[in-house]
């Protein structure tokens, strides 16, 4: 039985005092709980020892009122209208009829306009509070007036002791009502100090996390301006020297041809540049979407390597190739995977002088089932771990070392991710690069 009430006690109390709850509503809370505890109490006492009917009506009606008030709130939430009914009722009608039948200010009663005065402070805010306090100081000075200059509207105990025995009892009352107050006002202030703690964290959190937005977009222009400048330069140059050939007689027409064939590749880089411009726009806004349908990995790859390099021989380079041979269809967006494998093709030849392009295709099987495998691998400049790290991260460049990631791994990452595939780069400083991603495959029938 202890423990049942000692559960719903402790339930009651967890409701009316929950910390997410605004401070005036656990100080209302805290007002009614000690006035329903008071008024029984004070009537208890008023029965038994000074036996006054007026006082022992005046508390019950206190702690009527109180029960009434905590089981609106707790059902309708009407916190707001009841503060103003417990205000007006209590503090004052019932506070000053308890000072003129129960002895004055020789009885203690004038405490209880302490505990009115602090309650109104803490449960009203704004012009509402001021007029309220200004009203009930005015009440409370005009019942100790009176009481002073028209004794006969106090009810006179019938002895010391009764007056003695009253203050203690107002006294005690007051001082449990102001003391927890305290106690629940400054454990709320504790609160909300660590709240406020908390928030200028997070304030700071986000300030560094802005401040690295704000990097990421100044590398992000950069590199737009690097990857479209370049090109736009040759276009210049070899628009320029078209012009001075159309000038000369006889027409050097291999020569014409030569600079359009050149100002139409940079034309294409830039269009590339601008698609990555395009899908890095979609990837932040939530609205990369793939068409995913059965593909042979395999026959992918071959035809983005001979779109993108005609042949095998390219300059100085040479493209290899180590494909396994009889893998299933796979369930992938061939645009997009083109994409990817059309990333790590330019990237591996850009930073290869002269040496060779690997192109690897495997299947792998794990606990998780099997993935298909490829991996694109030069012998090129290599990076170091820091460039290495950061490569996939969105804009990243390293001028000293000649890398330019810009945006082009950033979006074979995010599209791998699209795919729940892995992608990952593994480079040593001058010993070149292999970037590896992997695909699951599914059951696509």
């Amino acid at each position: 039985m202890r423990i049942q009430i000692k559960n719903v006690s402790e339930k009651v109390i967890g409701k009316l005092f929950d910390r997410s709850l605004d401070i005036r509503i656990q100080v209302f809370n805290l007002l009614i709980v000690i006035s329903i505890i008071a008024g029984v109490y004070g009537a208890i006492i008023s029965a038994a020892l000074v036996n006054m009917a007026s006082l022992i009506v005046i508390f019950l009606v206190i702690a009527v009122i109180g029960i009434a008030m905590l089981i609106i709130t707790v059902i309708k939430k009407y916190y707001r209208i009841c503060t103003w009914i417990y205000i007006v009722t209590v503090f004052f009608i019932l506070f000053p009829l308890l000072y003129f039948t129960s002895g004055s200010y020789k009885g203690g009663s004038y405490l209880t306009f302490g505990v009115a005065i602090v309650f109104t402070a803490l449960l009203l805010q704004g012009y509402g509070r001021v007029a309220v306090l200004s009203l009930l100081l005015i009440e409370y000075a005009a019942c100790i007036l009176t009481s002073y200059y028209i004794p006969e509207t106090v009810t006179v105990l019938p002895t010391e002791f009764d007056y003695l025995f009253i203050t203690v009892v107002y006294f005690i009352s007051v001082s449990v009502f102001l003391l927890s107050a305290l106690l629940i006002s400054l454990r709320i202030l504790n609160e909300r100090q660590g709240q406020i703690a908390e928030l200028n964290r997070e304030l700071l959190a986000r300030n560094e996390s802005l401040k690295h937005y704000d990097r990421m977009k100044t590398d992000f222009l950069a590199t737009v301006a690097h990857e479209i400048n370049t090109p736009l330069t040759v276009i210049a140059a070899s628009s320029n020297d078209t012009i001075d050939l159309l000038d000369e007689t006889p027409l050097n027409i291999d020569e014409i041809r030569g600079n359009q064939v050149v100002i139409g590749k940079r034309v294409k880089l830039i269009d590339r540049v601008m698609l990555d411009l395009m899908d890095t726009v979609a990837i932040e806004t939530g609205r990369l979407s793939l068409r995913r349908v059965p593909v042979h990995l395999r026959d992918l790859i071959m035809d983005v390597c001979d779109a993108q390099h005609g042949k095998q021989e390219t300059g100085d380079h040479s493209v290899t190739y180590e494909l396994e041979s009889g893998l299933p269809m796979i369930l992938l967006d061939p645009t997009r995977i083109e994409q990817v494998m059309s990333n790590l093709l330019s990237n591996a030849f850009r930073h290869t002088q002269s040496g060779v392009v690997l192109v690897e295709l495997k299947r792998e099987v794990g606990h998780a089932g099997a993935s298909q495998v490829v991996s694109v691998k030069d012998d090129g400049d290599g990076m170091d771990d820091e460039t290495a790290q950061n490569s996939l991260k969105q804009y990243s460049t390293t001028k000293a070392n000649r890398w330019r990631h810009g945006i082009g791994l950033y979006i074979c990452r995010r599209i791998i991710a699209a795919h729940e595939g892995s992608i990952r780069i593994d480079s040593e400083k001058g010993r070149g690069t292999t970037v590896t991603f992997s695909i699951n495959e599914v059951d696509w029938t």
